[in-house]
């Protein structure tokens, strides 16, 4: 006899192999036309109509709402449907969210209010992590910041430069410790990938003081030098909101 949890698995599996690319297609373009706007707040999504519309079957679309209800983008309610939500609903730091609203029109509105968020978190996270990483952890920040710096001036490979600001930034929340920080990573990470395919204004700038920044922070949360780590976190994000500012 079959075991339930085995069959169970492998029948998700399946469905993961035959409709992993269908439903990835529905949740994306879905999830961008309503932070968009394309598909307005209170409209009401019809499964049956978005079924025609991808040629995909009712359970490919179930599981892309499902997902993007989980994200307060869509809400089911019985005798209503499924309707659009604004944007006080929306989990802002889910990484999907962050990049869909990358590609929109509030992009610098978005940057803006990460960066923020970044200036008040990630002077905490270099405290932390100037008492808490290991030095294993320490040189791999290290690592990340010289990747920067050899993108930039060696391969001048913009996308290769915030995949080591992405590397950099995760290592410094991870190395605090705490897995409530940690977890922001994939918020800023998204931010930051999405920098390394953007054209538009402002999205693009890097200075040689940022990469400076990068270096010595990395280096003073090395050292154990908390106070000097703590005013490098501070000034590498207020730079970065000046200057996309």
């Amino acid at each position: 006899m079959v075991d339930p949890a085995r069959r169970d698995s492998t029948s998700a599996q399946r469905r993961a192999r035959m409709g992993g690319g269908l439903y990835a297609h529905v949740f994306q373009a879905l999830g961008q036309e309503i932070i968009d706007g394309t598909l307005p707040v209170g409209s009401i999504v019809f499964a049956e109509q978005i079924s025609e519309r991808f040629g995909v079957s009712r359970s490919v679309v179930r599981e892309s709402l499902r997902s993007l209800a989980s994200m307060g983008l869509l809400e089911s309610r019985p005798q209503v449907g499924t309707r659009v939500l604004p944007r006080e609903r929306w989990d802002l730091l889910n990484p999907h969210v962050v990049h869909w609203r990358s590609q929109g029109h509030g992009y610098r509105e978005q940057m803006r209010e990460l960066l923020e968020l970044r200036l008040g978190l990630e002077q905490v996270a270099a405290r932390f992590a100037s008492e808490r990483m290991s030095p294993e952890q320490a040189q791999q920040l290290i690592a990340a910041a010289d990747g920067m710096g050899a993108a930039m001036h060696e391969l001048h490979d913009l996308r290769a430069y915030f995949d080591a600001d992405a590397t950099f930034h995760r290592l410094l929340l991870e190395g605090t410790g705490n897995p409530v920080i940690a977890q922001l990573s994939d918020t800023i990470g998204a931010t930051l990938h999405a920098r390394a395919v953007d054209t538009r204004p402002g999205m693009h700038d890097i200075t040689e003081t940022s990469l400076t920044t990068h270096r010595e922070l990395a280096h003073a949360i090395a050292e154990r030098d908390t106070e000097r780590a703590e005013q490098l976190a501070r000034a590498l994000v207020t730079d970065t909101l000046d200057e996309f500012s």
